[in-house]
């Protein structure tokens, strides 16, 4: 889509009402809406392109959320990335919620921390990671990656980012993360629902808990083992998002991205 290079900046309280008034399923007409009420007679000041498109270009261009900064990361470091690599949204782990992971040969998260974020939960949010994954970054601006907590590990990585005259982002490795063998096995294995796990030690489910699922898992399997099959589990489900995803993405607007990954409908069907 040319709106993926055709950013409009400069309009950060602009662009964030529109993002906060926009969902993937409102219509053109009722976007149409949004635009007139928000922008009123400026409107016409704008490229004369659709209301989804011009939404999209000046959210993308002028305010660097958390759906603005993960798009940019998929489109300049994930989809990169090779096809058999499976990428993941908003993952729950422990407590927390990931913004993106992903799993090929390794698993690895990444968290991110945009200019509009606090790092207040930052630690109960790496230390639940990083039992799961073998590989942990943070994602944050070119001004902030500097002044992480000193409680951020010397073997989580760190990818800062900047907007460019484009309104594009560009991600430069800070620091490259350093690979975990000290997982948590029953940490892992909470992840994993209870009917993948009666797959595994071949039984039928019935009149036994996940609880008990995992203590036989744990009894029978070395964490090594548990790590492999973590990973499998998460291919195995999640696989089919991903491939979903990158077949449709050429043709969603970036602030859909999310939903789309999520419910997998062709854009030519909600737009």
């Amino acid at each position: 889509m040319d709106s993926k290079v055709a950013y409009i900046g400069g309009l950060a309280d602009t662009a964030q009402h529109l993002y906060d008034a926009y969902s993937t399923v409102m219509s053109e007409k009722s976007l149409s809406g949004v635009l007139d009420a928000i922008l009123g007679e400026q409107r016409n000041d704008y490229p004369q392109t659709t209301a989804r498109d011009l939404i999209n270009r000046i959210v993308l261009g002028s305010y660097p959320n958390e759906a603005t900064i993960k798009a940019n990361f998929i489109n300049g470091i994930l989809l990169p990335q090779s096809p058999k690599t499976v990428s993941i949204f908003e993952l729950p782990i422990g407590r927390s919620r990931v913004d993106m992971c992903k799993v090929n040969g390794h698993s690895a998260a990444y968290e991110i921390k945009t200019d509009l974020d606090t790092f207040y939960r930052l630690e109960g949010q790496l230390r639940d990671y990083f039992d799961v994954f073998e590989t942990v970054y943070v994602v944050t601006s070119e001004l902030r990656w500097r002044e992480l907590p000193d409680y951020v590990p010397d073997t989580c990585g760190i990818y800062s980012y900047q907007q460019q005259e484009d309104g594009s982002y560009k991600f430069c490795a800070r620091r490259r993360a350093v690979k975990s063998s000290n997982l948590d096995s029953e940490k892992q294995l909470a992840v994993v629902p209870k009917q993948y796990l009666c797959s595994l030690l071949n039984r039928d489910g019935r009149g036994i808990s996940k609880a008990s699922l995992v203590k036989i898992c744990l009894e029978e399997h070395d964490c090594n083992e548990i790590n492999r099959l973590f990973k499998r589990y998460l291919k195995q489900r999640y696989g089919c998002y991903w491939d979903r995803f990158r077949e449709l993405q050429p043709e969603i607007y970036e602030i859909d991205y999310q939903w789309f990954y999520r419910y997998g409908l062709s854009p030519q069907t909600v737009y």
